[in-house]
């Protein structure tokens, strides 16, 4: 089984995020919504965007969950 995934990289507020992406499954219009998100070996959560703004599953601070989302946007 061939997992996809992507690897972001980027600082936040001093410190420095190494990340891992995979995208979830594709919604009926063919858009992925959701990505499972690893920063630093730890589980950040699964990010989401709801077509105007990005959200995660964890319990974690906003500006970051927003950086992850443009991080992901870059790279689609």
């Amino acid at each position: 089984m061939t997992e996809e995934f992507f690897t972001i990289s980027f600082d936040h507020e001093g410190v420095h995020y190494d990340g891992r992406v995979s995208p979830g499954k594709k919604d009926k219009d063919g858009i992925v919504r959701s990505y499972h998100v690893v920063l630093n070996n730890v589980f950040f959560g699964y990010v989401n965007n709801d077509g105007k703004s990005w959200f995660t599953s964890e319990q974690r601070p906003e500006s970051l969950t927003e950086r992850v989302g443009k991080e992901i946007e870059e790279k689609l």
